[in-house]
């Protein structure tokens, strides 16, 4: 049998490669949403869940919102407003700033931010397509701050999907864990979790000061 000739990866399969080596599984989604949430200077964090994440992970904060000039940005990969050039390393003093989480997250599943600052008379929705592009602007109501939705994480891993699916309980587990960890991590920040499932009333995962 002869050898397949070696050529270049196409671009489109290289992104969900690469995003797939960057969120791993649930926790580590949620990780680099919390942490983006932390970085926002966010007193207030919520994680809800619906279907054990996997239908729908959003996670909200009362952080300092993303500002109109951004928005084009949020979601490409290796833009980040916490680093400029390797030398700025050395005085980082925020939990990401590689730029990758957002686009990770957009390449892996169907991404949404609903964001406010201090400034604006409103919120805005912004749709994301798989490479981090801003497709769709929305005016809509919320308080000062930013909530990422989440949808059918993993989709664009087939595999990746099966594995989450069938162990999602452990992952749920695994994250609730991993947030405890956060809620010491964070200081004074209050951190709450919750999931829905089926018919089901939300369960509380983490509950920390007065959130929730």
């Amino acid at each position: 049998m002869a050898a397949n000739e070696i050529k270049a990866i196409d671009k489109a399969s290289v992104a969900r490669i690469c995003s797939g080596q960057v969120i791993l599984d649930l926790s580590t989604a949620v990780k680099e949403l919390v942490e983006n949430a932390l970085d926002a200077g966010a007193t207030t964090v919520e994680v809800r869940l619906k279907e054990h994440g996997l239908q729908l992970i959003e996670v909200a904060d009362n952080g300092r919102g993303v500002q109109p000039k951004d928005y084009e940005a949020l979601a490409l990969k290796y833009h980040t407003s916490k680093l400029s050039d390797f030398s700025g390393l050395e005085s980082l003093h925020t939990f990401g700033f590689r730029g990758e989480a957002l686009s990770s997250v957009a390449a892996l599943s169907e991404l949404s931010v609903t964001t406010r600052t201090a400034d604006q008379t409103a919120a805005v929705r912004l749709d994301f397509d798989r490479h981090g592009k801003l497709v769709n602007k929305a005016t809509c109501a919320r308080g000062v701050g930013t909530t990422i939705a989440v949808k059918d994480l993993f989709s664009t891993l087939p595999v990746r999907r099966q594995d989450l699916q069938k162990n999602v309980r452990r992952e749920v587990s695994k994250l609730k864990l991993l947030l405890q960890q956060y809620a010491i991590l964070s200081g004074q920040a209050q951190l709450f979790a919750s999931d829905q499932a089926g018919k089901a009333a939300r369960s509380t995962l983490v509950s920390t000061g007065n959130a929730g």
